[in-house]
């Protein structure tokens, strides 16, 4: 599956420094043509060229949403709003939200702890995809003190656009790692989306609670991808007993159980696609230089 083509941020940023020359109509015009450059594949008309001497306005409206579906979460998040009213307007429309992807943790395979540095107001402006990029641009952009910064606040906040209508949410796995982060965005997904089916959070510490926020929460989720992910059999055995409506269960290339299994596999028989080649049992250095030697020494007591 390819990319979506990413939002392009130097069209819009070179508007914004010719604004006391430009109109705002401008500035809309540079954004459009782009969008429309980058999207062209996806509509149906002959030409590029007939596109791009079109309007915003000139567009069906069912055109320039499928449009906007395809920037992703942080363009619609950091982006779109701000080039004018009428595309603030239209990234409210929740069908835009059904699914949030929000951008990796990870640059060049490394995982990025996004609060172990301050946010400065020099910070590069290029559009990344890493999540720790992401969320610091987010707080610099609305003026949110650092030390205050909440991740699960910023993902409420996306799934309130949807008005109830999100189905899928990706999210990076570090945000595991923090307290309630991950208890906070179940609870508020499972109390207003009832039509919720897919999680993808690779890289995650899944422990017994996070397993049981799952099940309590969101319990019938049809896609649940975890790769990457450390959980043990145990946890993952919650999972499966909890979520009876998987369709899809990817624990491919975890730490904490092995592929092997049989146990894991009779359990998930019912699954379609339960996939778990190159999972295997993790190592208490591996744990330890993760900083969770606690969690260790209540496995290898269990």
């Amino acid at each position: 599956m390819s990319k979506s083509p990413p939002m392009a941020l130097e069209s819009i940023k070179a508007a914004r420094l010719c604004q006391c020359k430009e109109t705002q109509n401008s500035l809309e015009t540079i954004a459009f043509k782009h969008l429309v450059a980058v999207s062209s594949p996806l509509l149906s008309p002959p030409t590029m060229d007939h596109h791009l001497n079109r309007t915003r306005q000139d567009l069906p409206e069912h055109c320039w949403l499928h449009i906007l579906d395809k920037v992703g979460t942080e363009s619609l998040l950091l982006s779109v709003p701000s080039v004018c009213k009428s595309w603030y307007r239209a990234s409210l429309t929740p069908s835009l939200w059904k699914r949030i992807v929000l951008p990796a943790e990870t640059e060049n395979g490394t995982v990025i702890h996004p609060w172990r540095f301050p946010v400065f107001s020099f910070d590069d402006d290029d559009e990344s995809s890493c999540f720790d990029y992401f969320i610091r641009r987010y707080a610099r952009e609305f003026g949110i003190d650092w030390s205050h910064f909440s991740v699960s606040k910023l993902v409420k906040f996306a799934v309130n656009r949807s008005r109830g209508e999100t189905q899928f949410l990706k999210i990076p796995g570090i945000c595991s790692h923090y307290m309630n982060v991950m208890r906070d965005v179940l609870e508020h997904i499972g109390g207003n989306c009832r039509g919720f089916e897919g999680l993808h959070m690779s890289h995650a510490l899944v422990d017994v609670d996070l397993a049981k926020d799952i099940v309590k929460y969101v319990p019938k989720i049809k896609y649940l991808c975890l790769r990457k992910a450390k959980i043990r059999k145990r946890e993952l055995i919650v999972l499966i007993k909890g979520c009876r409506e998987l369709e899809v269960l990817d624990v491919r290339d975890c730490v904490g159980f092995t592929e092997l299994d049989r146990e894991l596999a009779r359990l998930g028989v019912h699954i379609a696609e339960f996939r778990m080649e190159g999972s295997n049992r993790f190592t208490p250095r591996e744990w330890e230089f993760d900083g969770v030697i606690n969690w260790i020494r209540g496995y290898s007591s269990s």
